[in-house]
């Protein structure tokens, strides 16, 4: 057949490097795991033979280089069958054929391929986690002012933000193992959409894979494609957590209190002094383009039929595999700064003296000891914030005098330098989750043991697959 150049050209070409590159291993895979299902049927007893040939010629196509697309071959899948029937004759490749539909089989080579691209980007952001708890526990201590509305808000400390921003992570690994699970179901042996009149033993077949077990429908399985869905929205969500961190992280490299080291900056072309903060940028807009990349995943399965369609299978996956790949390369380059950078504590304890960030804690000293109503002692403590301004001295250094300069009730000495003490502002906020920091400790206490659990459902079924792909591909060695 002489395909038309416009669809050779922009279809068939393109999609069959596609296969080439990033489907080759999960489409033998899905063709043994078939084969073995197949071989278990009653009516293979007596072509034991054949069964093995085919075995051995799938097994030998890991090892061979690929053919290349002939002009009358469509796609990878029928390429490779041509090489296998020069091989080993078309009798064995028929028996391949028995039960199994392009439909099936694509969905799940897709499906392997997302479960595993899914798998390294989880690992990875839980590699994030635990270096942000790690730069947690190093900083409990270290004041910090905490912006809100862009303005200078409360004192807190580093490790309350970076265990702040380790929760945020914590749910989107959550996300990602609520995907992964619906994502760990098998199409295979659905075959064009309803099924096949031979006994195929799909829990096995779906074993043989990895797969926690099938998709129940055969309609289902070849028509649904609510998993890229999945895997787009929680790449989307982990793009927009990722991408607050690199906000900040990038406003404090701008502002010399976050030092990368030199691997991860660049200097001026023409200004000798600069250290530009590149990677946190490369990132950051690595986090940009997957959101836009993410919709490309979701929109081609708006207002389309249920049913087997190109839309979402081979029209989708170059757009899985670009998101895949900005994403993880924004986790990597935020996790390499992470691991990388340093804060410069001594610039941060100058900030925080020189900040009028802790007139909250007056407020409320002022409501508890000299028994103001809040509304007064914020008027109070609004006027006293002016009057330091005006006399050009830090808000953390006022004293009673000051604060009957403004008409502001008399407050012992001692109380009022309590009061606007950031240290004292942190360590009385001590209740859950609080900057304080015993509260800040044990709440990175309870994230790493939550986060030692995913780690051990995804080392589990990590384990899972890679017994099931030994198992697959072992009898390479063989042929």
């Amino acid at each position: 057949m002489s395909w038309h150049p416009a669809y050779r050209d922009w279809v068939l070409a393109p999609d069959f490097e596609f296969a080439r590159r990033h489907l080759k291993e999960p489409l033998l895979d899905t063709l043994v795991a078939h084969a073995r299902t197949v071989a278990a049927l009653p009516l293979a007893r007596g072509h034991e033979a054949e069964l093995e040939a085919l075995e051995r010629g799938l097994q030998r196509l890991r090892h061979s280089e690929l053919p290349p697309r002939g002009a009358d071959v469509p796609d990878l899948y029928f390429a490779l069958q041509r090489v296998l029937e020069a091989d080993i004759g078309p009798g064995p490749v028929g028996w391949l054929r028995l039960g199994l539909s392009r439909n099936d089989l694509d969905m799940t080579v897709y499906m392997l391929r997302a479960r595993s691209t899914s798998l390294t980007r989880l690992r990875t952001l839980l590699a994030l986690q635990v270096a942000l708890l790690d730069l947690a526990d190093a900083h409990v201590e270290t004041l910090m002012i905490a912006h809100t509305h862009h303005q200078p808000g409360q004192p807190t400390t580093v490790g309350h933000y970076l265990a702040a921003q380790a929760a945020a992570v914590e749910r989107d690994a959550e996300r990602a193992l609520e995907a992964l699970a619906r994502l760990d179901r098998c199409p295979l042996g659905a075959a064009a959409l309803a099924g096949s009149s031979h006994p195929l033993d799909r829990q096995a077949a779906a074993a043989r894979l990895g797969f926690r077990e099938p998709v129940t429908s055969t309609y289902d399985a070849v028509a649904a494609a609510d998993w890229q869905v999945d895997v787009a929205g929680v790449a989307q969500s982990v793009a927009l957590t990722c991408s607050r961190l690199l906000c900040d992280l990038l406003t404090w490299a701008g502002g010399g209190v976050l030092l990368l080291d030199d691997g991860l900056v660049q200097g001026s072309s023409i200004m000798p002094q600069k250290r530009n903060p590149v990677a946190l940028e490369h990132a950051r807009t690595r986090c940009s383009r997957a959101l836009g990349v993410a919709q490309a995943v979701m929109l081609p399965g708006h207002n389309i039929p249920f049913g087997d369609l190109n839309d979402f299978g081979p029209d989708a996956q170059g757009a899985l595999q670009t998101l895949h790949q900005l994403l993880l390369g924004a986790l990597e380059l935020t996790l390499a700064c992470l691991r990388g950078g340093r804060f410069d504590e001594a610039l941060l304890r100058r900030q925080v003296a020189a900040s009028d960030t802790t007139a909250t804690e007056l407020a409320d000293e002022l409501v508890r000891t000299v028994g103001c109503t809040f509304p007064e002692a914020h008027r109070h403590v609004v006027a006293l914030v002016a009057h330091m301004a005006r006399s050009g001295r830090p808000f953390t250094l006022a004293v009673p005098a000051d604060l009957t300069a403004v008409r502001g009730p008399a407050l012992a000495a001692e109380a009022l330098s309590a009061a606007v003490s950031p240290r004292a502002f942190v360590e009385r906020r001590d209740g859950l989750g609080g900057p304080a920091p015993a509260a800040v400790r044990v709440h990175l206490q309870a994230l790493r043991e939550r986060s030692g659990r995913y780690h051990g459902v995804v080392d589990g079924m990590t384990a899972r697959i890679d017994a099931a792909q030994q198992a697959l591909r072992g009898s390479g060695k063989d042929v």
